[in-house]
C-alpha cells in the first residue's frame, strides 16, 4: 500500500454491515477551536487504516493522517510529515510494529506511540509498553482508540511543558549563583509554582482507562 494522506472527514470507508464497530452512534464533531494534530498510521490494510481514521473522527478529533506500510516510507514520513503521534499495526509483511517502535524510540522518543493490533497477547503487550509504547488497542475492541490517542497527546504536551519549565528553573538558578539574586529568586519561585501545577495536571491526566496497561508493565 502506498502512502496516503487524509484530511477529509468523509475519506474513511464505512464498515461492512455486521462488523463489530462501536462508533455507529452520533458522531462527535471536532470543536472549532480544537487544534489539529498529525498522526502517522503504520498499517498495510487499507480498510483498517480507514477504520482507525473513522473512529478518531467519530471521537471528535481534528487531525491529518498519513498512512505507510514499509520501513523506508515510515522513516521518510517521520522526518517530512513530523507526526505528533504514531499509531501502528503490530504485524505487517516484512515489517512489524515492534520495528516501528524501536525506530521511533531511536529517532523521536518524545512522540507517543500507540499499538493497534488484531491479535496481541498480554505478555507481548506488556513487553511493548516496557519498550516505550504509550498504549495498545485491540482491533476487535476499538472503542478506546480516540480517547487513548487524545490522552497520549495530552501527556506528551505535559512532558514538553515540564521539560521547558525545568530548563527555565535551571537558568534562573544559574542567575542566582552569579549574584543576580533579586530577579532570580523571584523567577525561581514563580517557575516552581508553575512546575507544581504542571506536575499535578500530568499526574491527574495519567489516571485513565489505559492506566492499567502502564501499571501492569511496571509490575
Amino acid at each position: 500500500m502506498s502512502e496516503n494522506q487524509h484530511n477529509d472527514p468523509d475519506s474513511a470507508v464505512a464498515p461492512a454491515p455486521g462488523e463489530p464497530v462501536a462508533a455507529d452512534h452520533a458522531e462527535r464533531q471536532p470543536a472549532e477551536d480544537q487544534p489539529g494534530f498529525r498522526i502517522l498510521i503504520v498499517e498495510d490494510d487499507e480498510w483498517d487504516a480507514a477504520l482507525a481514521e473513522r473512529l478518531l473522527r467519530n471521537g471528535g478529533l481534528n487531525f491529518t493522517a498519513t498512512v505507510v506500510d514499509t520501513p523506508s516510507s515510515y522513516q521518510e514520513q517521520l522526518s517530512s510529515f513530523r507526526p505528533d503521534v504514531i499509531l501502528s499495526d503490530y504485524a505487517l509483511p516484512g515489517f512489524s510494529g515492534e520495528d516501528a517502535l524501536r525506530i521511533a524510540q531511536q529517532q523521536c522518543p518524545h512522540i507517543p506511540f500507540v499499538m493497534w493490533s488484531g491479535v496481541l497477547g498480554d505478555d507481548v503487550a506488556v513487553g511493548l509498553i516496557k519498550q516505550g509504547a504509550t498504549d495498545y488497542i485491540l482491533k476487535d475492541r476499538p472503542a478506546r482508540l480516540a480517547s487513548a490517542i487524545e490522552r497520549a497527546l495530552v501527556e506528551a504536551r505535559s512532558r514538553a511543558q515540564l521539560a521547558e519549565l525545568e530548563g527555565q528553573l535551571a537558568r534562573a538558578q544559574r542567575l542566582a549563583s552569579l549574584g543576580q539574586l533579586a530577579a532570580a529568586e523571584e523567577e525561581v519561585q514563580h517557575i516552581r509554582q508553575m512546575l507544581a501545577v504542571a506536575r499535578s495536571r500530568m499526574s491527574q491526566g495519567g489516571e485513565g482507562d489505559g492506566q492499567e496497561h502502564r501499571e501492569s508493565a511496571g509490575s
